[in-house]
């Protein structure tokens, strides 16, 4: 069937038909708008950013190249997006989920550990450290490209996936121990880790709608690409931060000359091993939230939304809390941890709860937002225990430990989410009673079961 068409003069007397906008080009110009749209909030987001003496200290650039790396993550996680996961079938989605929580938690078991020690070693050399760390993701961005631009087996996309994890996290603990040394005057530790949790919630968002139309428009290699520069970029801005982000002091030799080698969390202020047993438990629940959810709405749709509509309800709910988190976590996030967790941890038990006994856009929409709400208040409080009460020559080890045990949290919650079965009421049950115990731990009830984290005051 023909296709009418408006239709024009030509020079010669001819008529011709007029081209209607193909849909590659209407996505082109809504493209180009969210570039020029983000580019102006860019700007104003780095007046904000450099407001309070950040500018002066070296703040504002670390928390520029903090967003710059989050957003390249982002366009990594969206162009591997559809090739892991959602686009398989729940049977065999199970078994590469697994597989790819297997893959994350077991090198991070050995790798984290020394991770830490190492870095404290290079105490002189911590801009260096961070800028490896994007060199390698770009370099790794651009391998995965050619990967899924050749065709390769899905699963050959492991290593590479697993190698940007990795570089991930040693510049999530270089980072977090680089923080106190550009803290201008006025500024408490809070805020500023407040300020780097703002820009790793914006930035993904503004740099994963961008991946979507550029692998939409040009595939999934050239989105890559982008990712890569994008951690160029933020190498280049590692190289250029102040000096005094190396670090003054020595290391302390002795603690990694011993055969072991090793910081126990056992050996760190008390009020750190209570504030990561707290925010385990919440990391715990998020994993599960995010693996369990996914598998649930394959079965259980909300309020008749689509599958993917109601993905993106779970996701904008994580995305939203987040943000309200990092917001009100910078004016609370500093109390003791005896004060901060016990609500935190029973604000997290009575959502979800309300998930399993009333399961529907409510309740998972309030669960999404509290859950991520509390753990972000709760990292916050965290980071700024051990910034405040661990030294700066073993602070780095701490963070590898703590940030170890985060995501073996993180992967533990996943792995429980993918193995129960879709009924709503049976998975949220087995969540609250997780959750139960981990508010009992905080009260002082009982101890909760043994994560790896045992502390004690020194």
């Amino acid at each position: 069937m023909a296709v009418e068409t408006d239709e024009r003069d030509r020079p010669d007397g001819r008529r011709q038909p007029l081209d209607e906008p193909s849909a590659g080009r209407a996505l082109l110009h809504v493209l180009v708008a969210l570039i020029r749209g983000s580019a102006r909030g860019v700007r104003r987001l780095r007046t904000w950013n450099r407001r309070g003496g950040a500018g002066r200290s070296g703040l504002a650039g670390l928390v520029e190249l903090h967003a710059l790396q989050a957003a390249g993550d982002a366009v990594v996680a969206v162009a591997l997006a559809g090739t892991i996961f959602f686009g398989a079938s729940t049977s065999e989605a199970r078994g590469r989920v697994a597989l790819y929580l297997l893959i994350t938690m077991a090198p991070f078991a050995v790798v984290a550990p020394l991770l830490g020690p190492l870095l404290d070693r290079f105490a002189h050399g911590r801009r260096f450290a961070l800028a490896l760390t994007m060199v390698a993701r770009a370099v790794l961005a651009v391998t995965l490209g050619h990967a899924l631009g050749g065709g390769i087996d899905e699963l050959a996309l492991f290593p590479a996936a697993l190698g940007v994890l990795v570089a991930g996290k040693a510049y999530s603990v270089c980072r977090s121990s680089a923080v106190p040394r550009l803290l201008p005057q006025g500024m408490t530790l809070v805020q500023a880790n407040s300020r780097l949790t703002v820009a790793a919630v914006v930035s993904p968002a503004i740099a994963g709608s961008v991946a979507i139309g550029l692998t939409k428009l040009f595939g999934h290699q050239n989105s890559l690409r982008f990712g890569a520069a994008l951690y160029v970029i933020a190498a280049v801005l590692s190289a250029r931060l102040p000096r005094t982000a190396d670090g003054g002091r020595a290391t302390r030799a002795a603690e990694h000359a011993a055969g072991r080698g090793l910081l126990r969390l056992s050996n760190v202020h008390a009020e750190v091993g209570s504030a990561l047993r707290a925010t385990a438990a919440m990391r715990w629940l998020a994993g599960f939230l995010l693996l369990y959810g996914a598998f649930v709405l394959r079965h259980h749709r909300l309020s008749g939304l689509s599958h993917n509509l109601s993905l993106a309800v779970l996701a904008a709910g994580i995305g939203v809390g987040n943000l309200l988190g990092t917001t009100v976590g910078a004016r609370i996030a500093g109390r003791p941890t005896k004060q901060l967790a016990p609500p935190l941890l029973m604000s997290s038990l009575v959502v979800t709860l309300f998930a399993a006994l009333d399961f529907g856009l409510v309740s998972l929409t309030v669960l999404a937002v509290v859950s991520s709400a509390t753990v972000a208040m709760a990292k916050l409080g965290l980071d700024a225990a051990i910034q405040q009460r661990v030294d700066d020559d073993v602070r780095t080890s701490t963070f590898a430990r703590s940030e170890t045990a985060l995501q073996l949290a993180w992967v533990a919650g996943g792995a429980i989410g993918i193995v129960l079965p879709t009924e709503p009421i049976i998975g949220f049950l087995m969540a609250s009673l997780v959750m139960a115990a981990a508010v009992a731990n905080a009260y002082g009830v009982t101890p909760l079961a043994k994560t790896g984290v045992r502390a004690r005051a020194r």
